[in-house]
């Protein structure tokens, strides 16, 4: 009896540790299995942080460039004011000169005009003095 006992627990002694050894491959096939699908989570994961890392990356370029339009827009616009409000002031200028130079042909008009009624009040007096002077001689020479 102590032969089939012996036999017995040496027959459970092979199959336990067979069944550890079988028990410990089948752990280290599922721990591989379980690290190559985390790995390829991980290889995912940085393609997709990747890729959203590029998008972004040209989100920023392409709203740098929009950024780089409008300020040059922006500075086109700036200049366009800046000489809008040079030739209005050039034009107002221009005007007032205008303005000027009208009112002092109107000045001189108007001192020609008094001028020439007065050199015209001057002949009609003359006139009528020289009326006055050839009535006077018209009279002596016929005797009155």
């Amino acid at each position: 009896m102590r032969k089939i006992a012996i036999a017995l627990f040496s027959a459970l002694c092979l199959v336990g540790a067979t069944s550890l050894a079988l028990a410990d491959d089948a752990m280290k096939g599922e721990l591989n299995m379980m690290k190559d699908q985390m790995k390829a989570e991980t290889e995912g994961m940085k393609a997709e942080a990747d890729a959203k890392k590029e998008e972004m990356q040209g989100k920023m370029k392409a709203k740098g460039q929009e950024t780089k339009a409008k300020a040059k827009q922006d500075e086109m616009k700036a200049g366009t004011k800046a000489k809008e409000k040079e030739i209005k002031a050039k034009a107002k200028a221009h005007k007032d000169a205008a303005k000027a130079q009208g009112d002092a042909m109107k000045a001189q008009g108007q001192e020609m005009k008094a001028a020439g009624e007065s050199v015209g009040q001057e002949m009609k007096a003359t006139g009528q003095d020289m009326k006055a002077t050839g009535m006077e001689a018209a009279g002596a020479m016929t005797g009155k």
